[in-house]
Parts: structure tokens; sequence; C-alpha cells
């Protein structure tokens, strides 16, 4: 329930208590590079880094000024950290590929690409450390706890969040039209980070909302999940067109079996995406309004300036 709006709290109090416990947790899990145990850590400490940016989108029209810099730092130990966080997820995506096209590729192939894989990614760990990426990424989260706490935020209820929730469904909304339009790499990323902050904004107001958005919510877990599958498949396709490690037929082969893969994970997040985003964005927030309200969320919803 740590990722979770209690009810009988204010916005304010809630949003700081669960910014700051995903930093505690974070740089904890920031200890050393090198092996899938430790590889693994670092890719959900960047995941908590991504919830933290997801919370300030929510709540910036309310936020003062100051999430600027923290926004801007976290998204600089984002980037620092996901060499990193990547090569793992190529070499799970390799692991998926060889078991559903397995008639497709040879074992010798899937044998000698993930030898290499496994080889590119213990040289990324060891530049990782030598540039001491574990140490400065956790400096960097503990100088943003200071400023957290002193947030101000300007507002209370669900007039507080209202806005962020509706700006966050329409960025991905659009997003999904324009990879729809022209499913270029960059826009199927686009769509994807838009898709991570509504379903963590979902995730915030499940409780107070009755827990009826579960089966929304999951939707959008696997949408998110396929859209990271579909990252983690644009990855593997560049380092096989760039790196050599196969010779020319078996990279041929390869590449036709990504852009199968590939096509699959656009049609499986065409489906998924006709069940979340088929209505309006101010439909959608209506429709959240009305389980905030007939839940009951919080006694501060009653009293709050200009709340419905």
């Amino acid at each position: 329930m740590a990722f979770r709006l209690k009810r009988n709290a204010s916005i304010a109090s809630e949003i700081r208590r669960i910014v700051l416990r995903q930093l505690e947790v974070a740089i904890s899990e920031l200890r050393v590079v090198g092996d899938p145990e430790s590889d693994e850590a670092i890719h959900d400490a960047r995941r908590r880094v991504k919830k933290i940016r997801a919370i300030i989108r929510l709540v910036q029209p309310v936020l003062d000024k100051t999430y600027h810099a923290v926004d801007r730092d976290l998204r600089d130990v984002s980037r620092l950290l996901a060499p990193v966080a990547d090569g793992q997820g190529i070499i799970t995506t390799l692991n998926e590929l060889a078991h559903r096209y397995r008639k497709s590729l040879s074992k010798r192939s899937v044998t000698s690409l993930r030898t290499r894989l496994r080889l590119r990614s213990a040289r990324t760990d060891g530049e990782a450390n030598a540039k001491g990426v574990v140490k400065t990424a956790a400096a960097a989260l503990k100088t943003e706890r200071k400023r957290v706490r002193q947030w101000t935020i300007h507002g209370e209820g669900f007039q507080a969040i209202a806005p962020g929730l509706e700006e966050s469904y329409r960025r991905a909304r659009q997003a999904m039209i324009r990879a729809w339009a022209k499913p270029k790499p960059a826009h199927y990323h686009a769509w994807r980070r838009h898709v991570k902050d509504h379903w963590f904004h979902i995730r915030l107001v499940e409780d107070r909302c009755g827990n009826q958005l579960i089966a929304y919510q999951r939707c959008l877990e696997a949408l998110d999940g396929v859209l990271g599958e579909y990252h983690n498949v644009l990855l593997l396709r560049e380092v096989l067109v760039t790196d050599g490690y196969l010779n020319r037929q078996e990279t041929a082969v390869c590449l036709r079996v990504v852009s199968r893969y590939q096509r699959f994970l656009r049609r499986h997040a065409e489906m998924l995406a006709l069940r979340i985003y088929n209505d309006k964005p101010r439909h959608y927030v209506r429709r959240i309004r009305r389980l905030w309200h007939d839940t009951g969320a919080s006694a501060e919803d009653g009293h709050a300036p200009g709340t419905p």
C-alpha cells in the first residue's frame, strides 16, 4: 500500500510521504553494479525515480516551482542508470524470442548472441563502476530528500490532482494516436512514457476510488509491459544491426524474427489501448471524480475550497 494515497489524509502530506518513501527505497537499492541481482536492483531504483517524476506531473499545477530542480535532477539520474538497467532487459527479451520463435532461431545463434550480450552488459557494468555511477546517483537522490520535505502544495482533495490526471490521460491518448499513425521508435517511446505516468496516477488514486479501478489499472499495467518489451526489442534490433555479433545470414534471420515480434507487440498494444483510451479526457476525469466522491475518500474533501 506504499504507493497509494491514503484515505482521511491530506493530498499534500500524502504526496510528500510517498515521494520520500520512493527516494529512501531507491537509495537503498543503489549499492553495486556487476551481477544480474544488483542490475535488477538498479532497474527497480530507476523505476522508483520514474514514479516520483510521475507524481510531480500529477501535482505540478499546484506544486511550488522548486519541483523544476527536482525533476531535472531525477531525469539526469534516470539517464545515468539507463545503460545498466537496459542491459539485462535486452537479454530477457532475447530469451523470450528464443522461446517464442524456437523453430525459426537456431540454438547456436541464440547462444552466441546471448554470450555476446552478457559480455556487453558486463562491459557496461564495468564502465559504470569506473565512473562511480551508483554513488553519483545515490548522492543525487539523497540531496532531493531535503527539497521534497520543503515542497508546498497549494490545494487539497480531488481538485488538487484533477488537472494532472486529465493531462496525463490526454498526453497518453495523443501519443497513442501518433504511434498508430506513424509507428516510429520515437513515437512508441513517447507513448510508453506517457502510459507509465497514467498507470502510476491510477495506482495512486485507486484506493481513494474504492478500488473500483483495479481492472483498469491492470490493463494499464499490461500495456506498459507490452510497450516496455517493444522498447527492449528496438534495443536488440539496434545491437544486431550495429555490433556485428552474428554473421550476415544469422543476423538476417534474427532481424526477420524481431520484425515479427514487433508486429505482434504493436497489435497487442493496440488491443489493450482500445480498452483504455476510448473516453475523451474530460469524460475520463469526470468518471474518476465520481468514484472519488462516491467513496467518501477523505474528510478534507468536504471542506476544500471550490471542491464539487
